[in-house]
């Protein structure tokens, strides 16, 4: 049986501290990924010569440019020069584990007749000072309940998968706004042309916890994009209750761990209430 070619697009900016083991993940699953493709969206940093360098050891690994600023515009170049059948969409903090690219390709290969027209699996955090014993039981338990495939709605940015046809298909519907959730409405395009999107257990990979670590207002503003994106596809009901009953706890937990996270000395790995006081930069979004 022949398996279908899968390629990895990656929108990078200013990822000169993470994009290395990347790549480094992703060069070893190399019998299963034909390119990766690293989309630089003008970064000021050392990302693209790190990029050029992983490429010498590896021609594979390809680096675009896209000077028009904002991760949709990377990720729409990228996915366009996607050669393969599948195309993979991750972020440049996403640690795969070593798996990952083949049980994707046997996933999609086994799927004869294209039930499945896009895919996403689950993401859990990395580096965090407490751990991630929530999310590590949550996980457990989750595999214990139900490991089967299953459809959702939506797809998850930093770990999704579309076909290459099913892209083609939804390239003029995706939104270009950057005050909503690009995947959430990538994923509902999906569904509004008659495609599913499977979510699939075994693809859990790694992200870094940096959302986490933002202020509540630049969380709040980054969590409002939830019910935007839903109003933007007409589902009313699913955004209010986005609004009124998801939002409000989120943003709760959000401040619980980011108290947790901001008081943590990782010099002294030791929590402190004067590290509160600190000064911080959010991270500037793409």
């Amino acid at each position: 049986m022949n398996t279908l070619s899968l390629s990895v697009v990656i929108p990078a900016y200013n990822e000169e501290q993470i994009i290395g083991e990347c790549l480094r993940r992703l060069t070893e699953q190399r019998g299963y990924i034909t390119e990766i493709l690293v989309v630089d969206n003008n970064s000021t940093d050392g990302t693209r010569a790190i990029v050029a360098a992983c490429a010498l050891d590896w021609p594979a690994i390809t680096l675009i440019e896209e000077t028009e600023q904002g991760l949709v515009y990377a990720r729409n170049r990228g996915l366009d020069a996607a050669s393969g059948e599948l195309i993979a969409r991750i972020d440049a903090d996403t640690l795969v584990p070593p798996d990952w690219a083949e049980r994707i390709v046997e996933f999609f290969t086994a799927d004869h007749e294209g039930y499945w027209a896009a895919a996403c699996g689950r993401g859990q955090a990395y580096d965090l000072p407490y751990g991630d014993t929530v999310g590590a039981l949550r996980q457990r338990w989750r595999t214990r309940k139900n490991n089967r495939i299953k459809q959702v709605p939506v797809l998850y940015g930093s770990n999704m998968i579309l076909r290459r046809p099913v892209w083609a298909a939804i390239r003029d519907r995706v939104a270009m706004r950057r005050d909503i959730f690009e995947d959430v409405d990538t994923g509902l395009c999906v569904t509004e042309i008659g495609g599913r999107n499977a979510f699939l257990p075994s693809i859990t990979v790694g992200v870094a916890p940096r959302r986490m670590a933002t202020g509540v207002p630049s969380f709040v503003r980054y969590m409002s994009c939830l019910p935007r994106t839903l109003i933007l596809h007409r589902r009313y009901g699913l955004a209010l209750g986005a609004a009124l009953l998801y939002l409000p706890p989120i943003i709760v937990v959000h401040a619980a761990r980011l108290t947790l996270l901001r008081s943590y000395d990782a010099q002294t790995r030791r929590f402190t209430l004067a590290n509160l006081l600190r000064a911080t930069v959010d991270r500037v979004a793409p």
